[in-house]
């Protein structure tokens, strides 16, 4: 038999449970409020990802830490700055909460910036050069990236050596002219004769590989791009004129890492492309959520042959985990 004060104990224990189910399905418990998921569009200068496969793990990375639901988008015609500057208004307007652009023309989106007529935050990543009014700047110093694959270079070939320079119209791409200019200035100093070949279609690349050279001489590409498809006609025995000796250019990804340990590249110059996707996304989130500007972000370059591919100083960094 349960006595009196058994059965209030029972009844209370009753009503505990009755109110707990209660406030179970009605929300009435107290419980952490869900993150609201940032919503982040991602504008490249480029038609292709092939250059940000690294990038775009740093990115993803970032975005599943702190609840980030990032686009990736690609322009229908490569360093078209006008379309860009009409991808970055639909995406304000369609509702995104930051940018993060990898500008055609720095120039013309710092301005978009300053007058206002770019009002959500945006990073930017590039040269540095404009990005006072961003939410966030993550650059490479990409006239000193030259000047350390140059001075790889130059501990390679022999003296006298001239170098073949494999570049864009000029001025059409900022990065390949700080890039091309810092390369120039430590091979021309060095006694490195250089002849700049500008590729004016794709179909260039090949006759400028074959373009017959007073003597033997090594290659230089402007970009990433121009590299991997110099390393594809090399490596399909495209019988250039004279020898060749080295192709060098700049660039991480999947093709030209190959080439570089299959020893049709030479030698490259590289940045932590994983870092600077992560952080580009980190530096969003973060004005989203504090008013104020961030400590611009300078990212350090490496040069690095064959040997170095499997170096844990840099093999993280070229071959990130998934």
């Amino acid at each position: 038999m349960i006595g009196k004060s058994g059965k209030i104990a029972v009844f209370l224990y009753m009503i505990f449970l009755v109110v707990l189910f209660l406030m179970c399905s009605t929300d009435l418990i107290i419980r952490e409020p869900e993150k609201e998921v940032s919503q982040i569009a991602v504008i490249i200068e480029d038609v292709r990802d092939d250059n940000y496969s690294n990038f775009r793990k740093g990115m993803d990375q970032a975005a599943i830490e702190l609840s980030a639901d990032v686009r990736f988008i690609t322009l229908y015609d490569r360093l078209d700055k006008e379309q860009q500057m009409e991808l970055i208004s639909r995406e304000q307007q369609d509702g995104a909460d930051a940018l993060i652009v990898v500008p055609v023309d720095e120039g013309q989106v710092a301005d978009a910036l300053s007058k206002k007529q770019v009002n959500i935050p945006t990073v930017l990543l590039g040269t540095g050069k404009s990005g006072e009014n961003a939410a966030g700047s993550i650059s490479v110093d990409y006239r000193q990236m030259g000047r350390k694959l140059a001075e790889g270079m130059v501990k390679r070939l022999p003296e006298g050596c001239p170098v073949m320079v494999l570049s864009e119209p000029e001025g059409l791409n900022a990065v390949s002219g700080d890039f091309l200019e810092g390369a120039e200035e430590v091979l021309e100093g060095s006694g490195h004769n250089c002849q700049r070949i500008v590729l004016e279609e794709e179909g260039g690349y090949k006759k400028a590989l074959e373009m017959p050279a007073e003597k033997e001489a090594a290659y230089l590409a402007g970009t990433p791009e121009i590299l991997s498809a110099a390393a594809d006609i090399l490596a399909e025995n495209a019988s250039p004129a004279g020898d060749i000796r080295g192709l060098y250019g700049r660039g991480n990804t999947p093709d030209i890492l190959w080439a570089l340990d299959e020893g049709t590249v030479s030698g490259i110059c590289v940045t932590d492309e994983f870092s600077r996707g992560y952080f580009s996304v980190y530096m969003a989130v973060q004005a989203l959520e504090r008013a104020g500007g961030q400590i611009p972000l300078v990212l350090d370059s490496y040069y690095i042959e064959k040997e170095d591919l499997r170096d844990p100083k840099y093999e993280k960094m070229l071959y990130p985990m998934e």
